[in-house]
């Protein structure tokens, strides 16, 4: 819906709403725009400075955003279709918030027993898979000072094949050599930084990303999961210190907005229309939604046109998609499977593989077992065969993923299947995508998160629209503890604004 179209409405007797409270010298109108991870840190950092008048709108049923922990099989604990770990302890604000709590954090299954496995069902020896992985993060790691000039996928293949080549890998057979470097690039790359390929990522990217010091797979105990973070934000969690922030109150769920015209309208407000033509004024208006749904709605949401520093950066930084897909099982997971195990294709078994009707299963990059479920165990999707798989019903994703165990892990029974629950960020209107990375476009139009995290000024050079979110954190961007930074830095200048 054009803007125009929506004041029409609006003077022809539709009601718009105020946000009521004091003036804006003590208490400022302010809107967020959804109820994610750095939606609801902006608000309780808010809050509980004193700045009240606040509303949520969130164009879903619920909080949280990709911080989605749903129920499955028989336990109390969730499963995580969204975000799945807290990665790291120093200098991560998620793990600092949960750290008080003891026992809601420890060690994913997922930090051992991770094995290569052939498409012959033969898994690789550890002495030499051990070998191949640190060859591989040893080239990615040395492409951040590389000044290469192309693309990462050429980067890394090149000093790969040059190293394997080499008297010191003589003893690991080409083929399973040349196995690993597609398996690293599906698990390593696509799988973790969302990215369709290799070949799309500049090889040299000073990007400022910092990552955070300790362990990168703590998994969340207990019956709320990753959604533990949510509580704690709005001290709900039992045994929180923290005043409570009243969220669902402040929160309109269903509100899908559709128009924010921040420069030109009366007494300098922002203006924020949603699908269901209600009207939202306020002093000041936070972004949270994801990098997806802006690059959907970008160009015909914001009046005026966004400035070209925040556009460039919208267009230019990635937002790629990975996806989960749970199978709970009548029987445990076998131990000797492994608690991840990385696919590695003979060509011939992955031309079969294409040619049959679970062509999109080349999406899966590994599989791994699920903490505090014994009978579940995950399928990762990647890249465009991920997002394709969307479209498919349970029963073809439920099929195809048992023809993938048929291969990888003929030796053992898994049992029977009775129940699949899996994730669809792609096609999801309110998220469009898992998390932000860096392509050959962010360098090429020499942009980044600092820019989509531009506030757009009044006349006063008073910030009036404000960008939150994991895709404007710098140091931490794809995280959840760079959306709550993000969330907690864009709150802090309105709080310092008002001081």
């Amino acid at each position: 819906m054009k803007w125009t179209f929506v004041v029409l409405v609006v003077a022809l007797g539709m009601v718009a709403t105020s946000l009521s409270g004091t003036s804006a010298a003590t208490n400022p109108r302010i809107v967020i725009i959804g109820a994610g991870a750095s939606g609801i840190a902006a608000a309780t950092t808010l809050y509980r400075a004193g700045l009240t008048n606040i509303t949520l709108l969130e164009a879903s049923q619920r909080i949280g955003g990709r911080i989605n922990s749903a129920p499955f099989g028989s336990n109390a604990s969730p499963v995580e279709l969204g975000a799945q770990w807290c990665h790291g302890e120093g200098g991560n604000v998620a793990y600092q918030m949960a750290s008080v709590f003891p026992g809601l954090l420890e060690t994913s299954i997922v930090e051992e027993n991770e094995y290569l496995v052939q498409s012959d069902g033969t898994q690789v020896p550890e002495s030499i898979s051990d070998r191949l992985w640190a060859l591989g993060e040893s080239i990615l790691e040395a492409s951040y000072t590389s000044n290469y000039d192309g693309s990462l996928g050429d980067y890394i293949t090149t000093q790969y094949r040059a190293a394997i080549n080499s008297p010191e890998y003589s003893d690991i057979n080409p083929e399973l050599a040349k196995q690993f470097l597609v398996s690293f690039d599906n698990s390593e790359l696509r799988g973790h930084s969302a990215i369709d390929s290799w070949f799309d990522v500049a090889a040299t990217s000073d990007d400022g990303y910092v990552e955070t010091e300790g362990e990168q797979s703590l998994a969340w105990t207990g019956k709320r999961g990753f959604s533990s973070i949510l509580d704690i934000m709005t001290g709900t969690f039992p045994g929180s210190t923290n005043s409570v922030v009243p969220i669902n109150t402040l929160t309109s769920f269903n509100k899908v907005v559709n128009g924010i015209h921040w420069q030109g309208t009366t007494d300098d407000l922002v203006t924020v229309a949603t699908e269901d033509c209600s009207l939202y004024s306020a002093d000041h208006v936070i972004v949270t939604v994801s990098l997806g749904v802006l690059k959907d709605n970008s160009r015909t949401m914001f009046t005026p046109a966004l400035p070209t520093i925040n556009q460039n950066a919208i267009d230019g930084l990635n937002f790629g998609t990975v996806n989960k897909v749970f199978l709970l099982f009548d029987t445990p997971i076998p131990e000797a499977f492994g608690n991840v195990v990385d696919l590695l294709w003979y060509d011939q078994d992955l031309q079969t593989l294409r040619q049959s009707k679970h062509a999109w299963a080349e999406a899966v990059g590994f599989f791994y077992r699920v903490d505090s479920k014994p009978h579940v165990l995950c399928a990762w999707l990647n890249g465009v065969e991920g997002r394709q798989a969307e479209l498919l019903s349970d029963d073809a994703i439920k099929e195809g993923l048992l023809y993938l165990l048929n291969i990888f892990g003929k030796k053992y029974n898994f049992g029977n299947v009775q129940a699949v629950l899996r994730s669809k960020w792609s096609s999801d209107r309110f998220i469009r995508g898992s998390y932000s990375s860096r392509s050959i476009v962010t360098e090429r139009l020499k942009t980044g998160a600092g820019d989509l995290g531009a506030s757009l000024t009044a006349t006063d050079n008073i910030p009036v629209v404000l960008f939150a979110g994991e895709a404007t954190s710098v140091k931490h961007y794809s995280t959840v503890h760079g959306a709550i930074e993000s969330g907690q830095r864009e709150a802090n200048r309105l709080i310092n604004l008002y001081a």
